[in-house]
């Protein structure tokens, strides 16, 4: 999946209705919500296709938490988005990241770029997920850049990576359970190991996780972490590990996954002068800023009762881009139109 069937258009300037700041699942159903609202817009995302975590991180593992999917891969979810958006023919500009913005004396809003294109909106979006992000590594292995990508990885972005091997999973959280069992079938072998007692992962998953453990299909160790790594040049022979109480063991291993979390930051964002609590921008009810046109949504946003989950990500953008509405097209009454009779007029 290289662009998600985008044509990325060029950097025109033209002024549109809303610029969107990030590309994921956010700021794709933002644009969508703009075409349900007969707004114009456009995504400037960072990365080289539209997706954020999902597509760079995650785009083979199955999701459970959003509405009508029973269960939807990542990169199959962020297509079905774009396949909804895309039919309102939003700009997308993609390898471009936004560095700054101006507010005009209109009121409208100049977003600036790394590569020195400018793009003029009435009304600005952030919804740039967490912002930047790097995974979190495990100091006491030194220097491992000539193992990553090969037999040291912090994502799975391809399940073939892991066929046939034996894989190590460092970490306890959701993402290394959800793997832990999606890798089951493909692996030879599976052996977690966790720092801590007990998983902090979704209980059920955790639970099926120790049911494998059980029969037999996999290894956990609790209060162990990893203390070295065997190799040879670029392959990964052996794991070294030490539990809390000082036992030493040494797992045969082709693969090691560290699925200990990523550490965020927002980058130039951080510099834009908006209210922020825990590294997130604080927005009202309506999800505006503290810039009056300018909006937040999804994992960036900060509002009391928040849950950083897609399905709410979603709701935000649905709420920014509506409640935008009302300062793009000031004192004008917005009313509210059912998609079902939006699409039966366009049908027509």
């Amino acid at each position: 999946m290289s662009n998600n069937g985008v044509n990325a258009l060029p950097a025109t300037g033209d002024l549109c209705d809303l610029t969107i700041v990030g590309g994921g699942p956010t700021g794709i159903f933002a644009a969508f919500q703009c075409g349900m609202n007969n707004m114009s817009c456009r995504i400037i995302e960072s990365m080289p296709q539209l997706g954020g975590q999902l597509t760079a991180l995650y785009p083979e593992k199955h999701i459970y938490d959003v509405a009508a999917f029973n269960e939807v891969q990542a990169s199959g979810l962020v297509d079905s988005l774009w396949t909804q958006a895309g039919r309102y023919n939003p700009e997308v500009v993609l390898n471009d990241q936004a560095v700054s913005f101006k507010k005009l004396d209109d009121g409208s809003f100049v977003v600036m770029s790394a590569a020195g294109a400018s793009f003029r909106s009435r009304a600005l979006l952030i919804a740039a997920g967490l912002g930047a992000f790097t995974p979190r590594t495990l100091p006491q292995l030194g220097d491992v850049s000539h193992l990553e990508g090969s037999s040291l990885f912090y994502s799975v972005t391809s399940r073939n990576d892991f066929e046939g091997k034996r894989v190590v999973i460092v970490g306890g959280g959701d993402s290394a359970l959800d793997w832990t069992m999606g890798l089951l079938p493909l692996a030879e072998r599976v052996t977690v190991v966790h720092r801590m007692a007990s998983f902090q992962g979704h209980g059920k998953t955790a639970h099926e996780v120790l049911n494998a453990r059980e029969d037999g299909k996999i290894e956990v160790h609790f209060n162990t972490e990893v203390a070295s790594l065997e190799t040879s040049g670029s392959c990964l022979r052996r794991v070294c590990t030490r539990s809390k109480s000082g036992h030493e063991e040494v797992i045969d291993a082709d693969c090691l996954l560290l699925l200990i979390g990523f550490k965020s930051n927002l980058g130039p964002i951080a510099q834009w002068g908006l209210e922020l609590q825990d590294n997130a921008i604080v927005v009202d009810n309506q999800m505006k800023t503290s810039v009056d046109g300018l909006y937040a949504a999804g994992d960036i946003a900060s509002y009391p009762g928040k849950l950083k989950i897609i399905q709410t990500g979603l709701s935000d953008a649905t709420m920014a881009v509506r409640h935008s509405l009302s300062y793009i097209k000031p004192g004008e009454k917005i009313r509210h139109q059912f998609s079902s009779v939006k699409m039966a007029k366009e049908k027509k």
